[in-house]
């Protein structure tokens, strides 16, 4: 009875033992598992307890592809046609630029050509335009107190009249230019132009004919004054004007003895031309 009486605590004793220590083991396993109030401090918002980003959208699985749908905004299509009506009005703005300009060169080139063709290079301006300047100042100047018509209209003509004289070239290419023009842009009021001018011309020619037929008529008064004179005073003055064209044939004839001597054989190499040929341009043959 003793020997059971001191086993009993003995027993009890070992099996406290044992269960404190079980408990304590699990208590340790618990705290070493749960995480600690630092480390969850730790985790930042978005992410996992091991630092990866945690999905945008819920998915139960996670590895399923993701499609975006994509949404344009409303004012998208109103700015897009605003930025091509923009860029459209500034094409044809710069379109127009450019053509404007490259009209513009071509206006001046044109006007630098046609200047070159007035103006001769073998013909210097100075002083022959100082003069034609003068000659229409001196036409205000003497008709100072005439009426106005006469006033307003000598200045011009005496200017006309005195370029062909001091500018001779260059007034034969403005009106030759000036007949270009008024055949390219009017026709019809160019024919009638030529046609009077024709006109003009052939009077002028009867104008000159009868002019000489009068000149030949004096010539043969004055043949029968100048033998009327020398009947009454017995002078030979028909001898002396006989003799004068006598003399100027002899010259042209010796004139023409010269050249045929030299062998030089002459042909025509241009004409000077006032509306229509009025001379002959000749030099040797080489």
């Amino acid at each position: 009875r003793l020997l059971q009486l001191s086993a009993a605590p003995s027993a009890a004793i070992v099996g406290a033992a044992t269960y404190s220590t079980l408990t304590s083991k699990a208590a340790r396993a618990e705290e070493y598992n749960a995480p600690s109030t630092a480390s969850l401090s730790a985790i930042k918002p978005g992410r996992t307890q091991t630092g990866d980003k945690l999905p945008i959208y819920p998915s139960e699985d996670l590895d399923a592809p993701v499609q975006l749908i994509e949404t344009p905004h409303p004012l998208s299509p109103y700015i897009a046609r605003a930025r091509e009506s923009t860029t459209s009005l500034f094409g044809g703005a710069s379109e127009q630029v450019e053509s404007g300009v490259k009209r513009w060169i071509g206006f001046e080139r044109r006007v630098e050509h046609e200047v070159k063709q007035i103006l001769p290079r073998d013909e210097p301006l100075t002083p022959g335009i100082i003069y034609v300047l003068i000659a229409g100042l001196s036409g205000s100047v003497l008709t100072r107190t005439r009426s106005f018509p006469i006033r307003w209209l000598t200045p011009p003509l005496l200017t006309l009249a005195a370029m062909p004289y001091f500018l001779p070239k260059t007034s034969h290419n403005i009106r030759q230019y000036l007949s270009d023009v008024e055949d390219h842009h009017f026709p019809a009021f160019a024919a009638e132009h030529d046609r009077i001018f024709s006109t003009a011309v052939a009077h002028s020619q009867m104008t000159l004919d009868r002019l000489g037929g009068l000149r030949d008529k004096a010539r043969e008064a004055a043949e029968k004054a100048g033998r009327k004179v020398e009947d009454a005073t017995g002078l030979k003055v028909g001898d002396v004007v006989s003799r004068i064209d006598r003399e100027k044939e002899r010259l042209e004839a010796a004139s023409e003895q010269q050249l045929s001597k030299s062998g030089q054989k002459m042909e025509v190499v241009g004409y000077v031309v006032e509306q229509k040929p009025i001379a002959e341009i000749v030099a040797p043959v080489q």
